[in-house]
């Protein structure tokens, strides 16, 4: 690679923010130190300037602002970039986008993902901006959290929004961000790119590696929203809370329903540490908790009806016939204010159990489901959610999937053969799913990975070449949960795409409620599937110096009555 002093950005003299980044590259080796000049003395980034960066020329980019961000004891000084492209989409909103351009550039390309339904851009990451990524982020071509840009009238949609939001924005910011960082660097060379994203971040993760597999080198897919149908599962879990309002569950009644998983299934990882390895294995009988049966009593025990509510909520959703449509949950580590009860229960009881909008404010669950069906499926703000044709148990009509499929298809994230492809250039992919997500259930993405390998002649230990999955025990839906769930992931899919370092036991870190200013209370490695984390017997549990990840191990296969009660 050769590094081309002359810097767009200010005629003949280059910057000093170019000057910093070919140094950064010099010292990675990928040219020689002795093509770069010695530094200038300047004061702030020239280049740092709307004026400049539209200079570029980048095509369809608007530059609203630039702001040179002074350097901290922990954060070095970058230029914050915010503006938008125009989409191939015709899609009159652009796509905005957010870009952070380090003082000191390590030459290689950082896009982040988002959440729910997008439409804003991220804040700058500043973990990634430190060790020198040059970091973008894109509100997918709409502005605000809810479905109702999705529409330009009843039954009209604003197809080219919804493409964008589906998959086009963040290839299309992805390609500007690249030329803009590469004007920006003086024309210096993008020498890896990179995705990171969770959630709705982990659709658009895999969406890249299916749609745009030239985008990145190395993909992070965290507890991805891989299709459409996990809002059915949602859908299904609030209808069986609803459907008789007499099975709506208590703060009480969940404490007490994760109290007898804990007592069934805590040990069965070997050791007694309030921590679940592998939910699957569990055998949790939501009936033992009948009010009357075994001295149970109010508050904390269940009517019959929340005991079909529980049984429903873990249940996978089957057509007429009996075939499966998409898995259920898992029954550990409901509690919690980011897990199940939060996004299934919300902050107080419904309103109204049987009207159109049961709650006032209401939980995320039914807020995706709702929304999904009213703007996207039937494009329409005033169906009736509860007209939709899934029952409480779980059943969906043939003629009620269809029309759903139809119309959020391409917004999947789950095509087999197009992933296969993306692992067939070499490239990377490491997936991570929080084991206890009360959100969007880690079933469906155990089961990818496993048809993954399926497809892969040497199984697990071929796809694990190029694709590897990372159960997190005891995590909710991204983050929090009692389990270890603060992971570095960026540095090991670097290491296994620049040096082929694969990635085994990720060390995570849980703090004290939660909070990364409080103590470290435990740490755990993070195996990759289908091995589990094996304590050795000795030490502290709380220390994931005395746990391993053992060659070969395939513990994470052993499906007990919970994972095969979710449809595995």
């Amino acid at each position: 690679m050769v590094w081309h002093i002359g810097s767009t950005l200010q005629g003949s003299l280059i910057s000093r923010r170019a000057r910093a980044a070919a140094r950064a590259i010099a010292a990675a080796g990928l040219v020689s130190s002795a093509l770069i000049a010695a530094p200038a003395a300047e004061a702030a980034l020239p280049g740092c300037t709307v004026a400049a960066l539209t200079a570029l020329g980048v095509p369809g980019v608007a530059i609203t602002s630039a702001t040179d961000v002074a350097a901290t004891a922990t954060v070095p000084e970058y230029c914050r970039v915010v503006g938008s492209v125009a989409s191939p989409s015709g899609n009159p909103n652009r796509d905005g986008f957010g870009l952070d351009l380090p003082a000191t550039w390590n030459g290689r390309f950082l896009m982040t993902g988002g959440g729910g339904f997008a439409g804003s851009v991220a804040g700058p990451n500043t973990a990634a901006i430190a060790r020198g990524f040059a970091v973008a982020s894109t509100d997918t071509g709409h502005r605000g959290g809810d479905l109702t840009w999705s529409l330009t009238a009843p039954h009209v949609p604003a197809q080219g929004a919804v493409t964008d939001y589906y998959h086009l924005a963040v290839h299309n910011v992805t390609v500007a961000g690249k030329q803009i960082a590469r004007g920006f660097y003086g024309g210096a060379p993008i020498a890896y790119s990179y995705f990171q994203g969770c959630s709705t971040g982990g659709r658009q993760a895999l969406m890249e590696a299916e749609r745009y597999p030239d985008d990145f080198d190395g993909i992070i897919a965290g507890d991805p929203f891989l299709t459409h149908r996990l809002v059915l599962q949602q859908l299904k879990g609030e209808l069986a809370l609803l459907e008789p309002p007499t099975a709506f569950l208590s703060a009480a009644q969940v404490n007490a329903i994760d109290a007898a998983v804990y007592a069934d299934c805590d040990a069965r990882d070997g050791v007694v540490d309030h921590l679940i390895q592998n939910p699957q294995a569990c055998e949790f009988e939501p009936k033992r908790l009948l009010c009357g049966k075994n001295g149970n009593v109010p508050p904390a025990c269940l009517t019959q009806d929340q005991v079909n509510a529980v049984k429903s909520y873990i249940r996978p959703i089957t057509d007429h016939k009996g075939r499966l449509i998409i898995q259920g949950y898992p029954v550990s580590d409901l509690p919690g204010s980011d897990g199940m009860a939060i996004w299934f229960l919300g902050s107080a009881p419904p309103v109204n159990f049987s009207g159109p909008e049961p709650w006032t404010s209401p939980p995320f669950a039914w807020n995706f489901a709702d929304q999904t069906l009213k703007y996207l499926v039937f494009q329409d703000p005033s169906f009736n959610t509860f007209d939709f044709g899934l029952t409480s148990e779980g059943v969906i009509d043939s003629g009620s999937l269809a029309i759903y499929d139809q119309m959020t298809a391409a917004g999947n994230a789950d095509d087999l053969e197009a992933l296969q492809a993306y692992l067939n250039r070499g490239k990377k992919l490491l997936i991570y799913h929080g084991f206890s997500d009360g959100g969007l259930s880690p079933f469906p993405t155990i089961q990818l990975y496993k048809d993954l390998a399926q497809m892969n002649p040497k199984h697990y230990r071929g796809l694990q070449q190029n694709a590897r999955l990372f159960m997190v025990p005891g995590m909710h839906h991204c983050s929090g949960g009692p389990g270890p769930n603060v992971f570095d992931t960026l540095a090991p899919i670097q290491q296994w795409v620049e040096n082929d370092v694969a990635p085994n036991g990720i060390i995570a870190t849980h703090f004290v409620n939660n909070n990364r200013n409080n103590p470290v209370d435990r740490t755990m490695p993070l195996c990759t599937f289908p091995q589990q984390a094996h304590y050795s017997g000795h030490g502290d549990v709380s220390d994931g110096a005395n746990w391993s990840c053992p060659d070969g191990d395939e513990t994470l296969l052993k499906i007990g009555k919970n994972g095969s009660d979710g449809g595995l």
